[in-house]
């Protein structure tokens, strides 16, 4: 419910009502940070003949955005809701809640203020501000993690047998990081066997009866998905959700949309298979999608679409299910681990992180023979460039930490169950909203929450 329309309920809004209009009012960063059509496709071909070092986008609707107004507004739902009368002691939640609305916010205020900055001064002054801001809301990559990652790829890379194009490359790409082998491995966090195998009888328990929904068939299709989709919502969820639908429209993934109530699959989805659309189920309807409708029948509304701090938990539980589903753990989000910690350890501009990251990936797909062909080579050089553009987006220069979710999140999540192994009551806790329930407070938040069915 959009500001203007809530003073037209009554003279005094419900809770949920405030809540509503602070939805709508939600900071898109996503959506502000994509930069113009008119300056995408140029930009990327200069970069890519090296007529240009870096990108330099024109961001129209970060441009756009009457970001004074939509403080304002904000400031405004924060003094209703926290002085209404029916927030009682999640007073603490709905604060949290709306300072991370702020600080998204004041990010993307700083990521334009970094694009029309004046000189080098003022955008090294920016640049610090943006990049603290950033780390509070999303974290940063570690570097023990960035570390061990590099080094598990340098060495699979050094150990091979390499000739011509090849070996020109990879001599390229150990110079450009300063690669020594070193026998020393640099240890990073694993689940266990026991743990793996404890999550894939819950994942077979908890989604036997969504997964019996799919039929016995090879691919589907985009409708086949919404069609499968929309039946285990009428049939396994019923009335929690009956005001859930499935949509097929132009979008770039499948989505769940909690705030909407929907389910959005791509209208030029690619056929998937069987075992593609079960990981589906179990990621977004099984854990997105319930957790929504856990969270909406709580007292506390910010349970349907998520507390401040996630997001990450709510994408490692995701990967996590879909893992446990299989009965094979393997690390998330590797891809975007590296650009950050090049970025950010390595301190990488685009051009640096690019180089680096295409070598690795052409490096890594090199025939039988130690070769890499010139096919494989602008492969390798398209996907770096998407790869690199995904994580600077907004000012082309700064790495944005948002995606590090997909590493931390299932790291952390796994880690978690590692600690809870074997305590359904407190697995529980997992699927009750979109909470983080490793992190103590949102534990503590959950205990105290009641059930308004």
């Amino acid at each position: 419910m959009p500001m203007e329309h809530i003073e037209q309920h009554e003279n005094t809004p419900t809770l949920y009502d405030l809540y509503s209009s602070l939805i709508d009012n939600e900071p898109k960063l996503i959506t502000n940070y994509v930069p113009s059509v008119e300056s995408a496709q140029p930009q990327k071909a200069d970069f890519l003949s090296g007529a240009i070092r870096n990108p330099d986008h024109e961001y129209d609707k970060l441009d756009a955005l009457d970001l004074n107004s939509m403080q304002a507004q904000t400031e405004e739902l924060r003094h209703m809701i926290l002085e209404h009368a029916e927030i009682g002691k999640y007073r603490p939640v709905y604060e949290e809640f709306l300072d991370g609305y702020n600080k998204k916010t004041h990010l993307m205020s700083l990521a334009r203020s970094f694009n029309h900055a004046g000189d080098e001064v003022e955008k090294a002054t920016i640049k610090q501000e943006y990049m603290q801001l950033n780390i509070e809301l999303y974290g940063a990559p570690v570097e023990t993690t960035y570390r061990s990652i590099m080094q598990e790829k340098l060495s699979r890379i050094d150990q091979k047998e390499l000739t011509g194009q090849a070996q020109r490359i990879r001599d390229e790409l150990f110079q450009a990081l300063d690669y020594a082998p070193s026998s020393e491995r640099i240890e990073r966090f694993l689940p266990s066997d026991d743990t793996v195998e404890w999550m894939h009888d819950v994942a077979e328990s908890l989604y036997g009866n969504m997964l019996a929904h799919i039929p016995d068939k090879k691919t589907f299709s985009a409708e086949d998905v919404r069609s499968v989709f929309t039946e285990i919502i009428n049939e396994e969820f019923g009335d929690a959700a009956a005001d859930w639908k499935v949509d097929i429209e132009a979008a770039t993934s499948i989505n769940v949309k909690s705030t909407e109530k929907r389910i959005v699959i791509p209208e030029n989805r690619a056929e998937m298979s069987h075992q593609a659309l079960r990981g589906l189920v179990v990621h977004e309807i099984g854990v997105h999608m319930m957790r929504a409708v856990t969270g909406a029948e709580t007292d506390l509304f910010p349970l349907q679409n998520g507390l401040s701090d996630y997001y990450d938990a709510e994408e490692g539980l995701g990967v996590v299910m879909e893992q446990a589903l299989k009965s094979k753990f393997s690390e998330s989000g590797i891809d975007h681990y590296i650009t950050a910690g090049l970025a950010y350890h390595d301190s990488k501009d685009f051009r640096g992180a690019f180089e680096v990251k295409w070598r690795l990936s052409a490096l890594a797909a090199a025939t039988e023979s130690g070769e890499v062909t010139d096919e494989s080579i602008t492969k390798a050089k398209n996907t770096a460039y998407g790869s690199v553009m995904r994580s600077m987006r907004g000012t082309d220069e700064l790495p944005w930490f948002k995606d590090l979710a997909y590493y931390n999140g299932s790291i952390d999540v796994w880690r978690h169950l590692e600690n809870i192994k074997g305590d359904d009551l407190k697995f529980m806790f997992v699927l009750l909203g979109k909470a983080n329930p490793a992190n103590s407070a949102h534990e503590q938040i959950l205990l105290e929450t009641k059930s308004t069915n």
